[in-house]
């Protein structure tokens, strides 16, 4: 029996992107026990960026001290050019990337040296890919991205990877909100995956289960004539669009709303649980891994919730390893991993 590692929980994910549900859930801690275990356990060298900013010892927004960003010696990282002046690793540039941040262009350098770093990397998904294109020719192993404060929207990032999402108290002071907000990110990330069952004919597109298909102008306008029916959405599905086909007369139960990845479901839980409430269901045709939900029961304002308590009520909703990388060594969660 050993304490688990975030790195055993990750496969032979090539990408790695740290997600958080709000600002003080620990994404940062997480981020830095990953480096730290990748960097023992990975032959090709580590590759670290971030979609916003990352690593100043004060956060910008809520004002609140932050945990630095410790890189090691032959890792490499892509930042801005204006935040390489604020970190104390000795480097050598590799490449500059013609990718531009409002803190400059990024570039990509080695470290000669253990020590601290800022990260501020492409907030555009095409740009990342090209990031990691160029980060593997340069003999990169794993790709660790730092994501943006959202739950899902950097997740298309890790298409082919996997995804590590913190949560903590500072979400809400009610636990059990927290817990059910962190479940509901969850379940939308693991949703099954399906293949698209023919061609995509403009913003919503029907298919029958004899592979006809046929465009439609909105859900509204779907007259149903099979038990099971797909309908493929474009781009991303809204809140708006979802009450309105919520309090459509439009059969749900047997239809799948199939829509490209989890971060084109931008549905608040109760809307999302009141459509599967009526049968409807939800696929991806691009699914990444969630390997593990990271926790810190401390808020920035002031309160916490039972560490333990936390956890587990976390572990019971959620089919990963919930671990609170806050406390050093993860205490006493044990897994024969």
């Amino acid at each position: 029996m050993k304490t688990i590692k975030l790195c055993k929980l990750l496969g032979d994910a090539q990408t790695v992107v740290m997600l958080g549900m709000c600002k003080n859930a620990g994404k940062t801690t997480a981020l830095c026990r990953l480096i730290a275990e990748l960097n023992e356990t990975d032959r090709a060298p580590l590759a670290i960026t971030s979609i916003g900013r990352d690593g100043e010892s004060t956060d910008l927004v809520t004002g609140t001290e932050k945990p630095p960003i410790y890189m090691f010696e032959g890792m490499l990282a892509a930042t801005a050019k204006e935040l390489l002046a604020l970190s104390d690793v000795s480097r050598e540039i590799l490449m500059t990337t013609g990718l531009h941040t409002s803190l400059g262009e990024v570039v990509i350098f080695r470290a000669r040296s253990d020590g601290f770093v800022q990260l501020a990397g492409p907030g555009i998904v095409e740009h990342l890919e090209r990031l990691k294109e160029m980060f593997r020719s340069l003999g990169a192993g794993r790709v660790l991205v730092d994501g943006a404060l959202s739950r899902r929207s950097p997740a298309a990032a890790a298409r082919g990877g996997a995804l590590v999402l913190s949560t903590g108290a500072s979400l809400d002071r009610d636990m059990e909100n927290v817990v059910a907000e962190t479940a509901f990110a969850a379940e939308i990330m693991m949703l099954p995956q399906e293949h698209l069952p023919g061609k995509e004919m403009g913003r919503f597109t029907r298919f029958l289960p004899d592979g006809c298909s046929a465009g439609l102008e909105t859900l509204q306008t779907l007259k149903r004539t099979a038990e099971e029916e797909t309908v493929l959405v474009s781009g991303a599905f809204t809140e708006a669009q979802a009450r309105s086909f919520l309090q459509s007369t439009v059969k749900k139960d047997g239809l799948t709303l199939l829509v490209r990845d989890a971060a084109c479901l931008m549905l608040r839980r109760e809307t999302y649980e009141a459509l599967k409430r009526r049968g409807l269901r939800f696929a991806l045709q691009q699914q990444v891994g969630l390997a593990a939900v990271t926790v810190n029961p401390v808020s920035a304002g002031g309160w916490s919730f039972p560490e333990e308590v936390f956890r587990e009520r976390l572990q019971a909703v959620i089919p990963v390893p919930v671990l609170n990388v806050m406390r050093e060594g993860d205490g006493d969660e044990r897994t024969d991993i």
